[in-house]
């Protein structure tokens, strides 16, 4: 039982996970715009308005799993976004209680890191772009 439990909570984790992954990489539509010409243009060829750059790939290569969310954001100095959140009930001395949470952080140019959070330990991470 206990097993068929850990299945459907490893599912929706990884659920949870893609559709993250797919929704960072879709952005967002609205409030976009094109540079006009003469402007400065970041290397992936748009820019995320509003968004700074914080993260880096020597930053992302420093987390690892386990961290907590707050040892994540001592090493990229600035706060997640908070994407998803999901928290299963546990059964009373037989399974505890599971949240997961999905934060994501932002550059200016699109690309981003990805970090997954169960009982707030680090259990997976992704990068898109990070230079």
């Amino acid at each position: 039982m206990i097993g068929n439990v850990l299945k459907v909570i490893g599912g929706l984790v990884v659920v949870l996970f893609v559709l993250g992954f797919i929704g960072a990489l879709a952005g967002s539509k609205d409030g976009a715009t094109r540079p006009g010409p003469g402007s400065a243009k970041p290397a992936s060829g748009f820019a995320m308005p509003g968004k700074s750059d914080v993260v880096t790939f020597a930053k992302y290569n420093q987390i690892t799993n386990g961290m907590t969310y707050q040892q994540v954001v001592t090493i990229i100095g600035a706060q997640g976004e908070e994407l998803s959140r999901n928290k299963i009930n546990g059964v009373p001395g037989v399974m505890p209680d599971v949240e997961t949470v999905m934060y994501q952080w932002m550059n200016s140019n699109g690309s981003n890191m990805n970090a997954m959070f169960q009982n707030n330990a680090l259990m997976q991470k992704a990068q898109f772009g990070l230079k």
